[in-house]
């Protein structure tokens, strides 16, 4: 039976943005607002490529990216991605807990969307790992985002502390208070990014 919550971690990616995330956003029967932003992904190394994203009411649309800016633009590396989707790296920890859903992880969902048009700018996301391994995830929010050359703000945790907020055994702000998440540059973009991991975390 299909399963429309994980893809194999192994899928390439232009199966898994051109065929498998349209499908299981239609499996879901979920309606999208009319002002759900457009997410372009651009995934670099062998097998990468770019993709808009554009969820219309029941349907969710992919093209290759425009000229016209998206509202959200995700950068990562095929590395990265492919742990996103679950492929184990003895020096990271598992992204994605036992049974969340890489759909709704990648998609804004109706109600993130006011959270999300109020982010403006660049951000990097990284996780350390073991023996120098990083996982880093770029993305920018609106048009000062979409545009910048580089990330104005960096969010930088360890594995452990970023397992404790995904099993839900660390509070969101906690790792801020005590030092345990560092942030340089923009502290008030990375706060505005930390008010929307924070709701989507506290839903579950």
């Amino acid at each position: 039976m299909q399963s429309w919550d994980r893809p194999p971690p192994e899928i390439a990616p232009s199966e898994l943005f051109e065929r498998w995330l349209p499908s299981a956003f239609a499996a879901a029967e979920q309606h999208a607002p009319a002002d759900t932003p457009v997410i372009r992904v651009s995934v670099s190394g062998t097998g990468g490529g770019g993709w808009d994203l554009a969820a219309r009411d029941d349907q969710l649309i992919v093209s290759a990216p425009g000229r016209t800016p998206p509202d959200v633009w995700i950068r990562l590396a095929i590395a990265d991605l492919r742990v996103a989707l679950g492929a184990p790296d003895p020096d990271l920890p598992a992204l994605l807990a036992a049974g969340a859903s890489l759909r709704e992880a990648l998609l804004i969902e109706p109600r993130d969307v006011d959270l999300v048009r109020q982010i403006s700018g660049r951000l990097l996301l990284e996780i350390e790992g073991k023996r120098r391994r990083r996982w880093a995830l770029d993305v920018g929010f609106g048009k000062a985002g979409v545009s910048a050359g580089r990330p104005r703000s960096t969010l930088r945790l360890d594995g452990a502390t970023f397992e404790g907020l995904r099993a839900g055994t660390i509070p969101p702000m906690q790792p801020l208070l005590d030092g345990r998440l560092k942030i340089e540059g923009d502290r008030a973009l990375a706060m505005q990014l930390m008010l929307l991991a924070g709701s989507r975390l506290g839903r579950r």
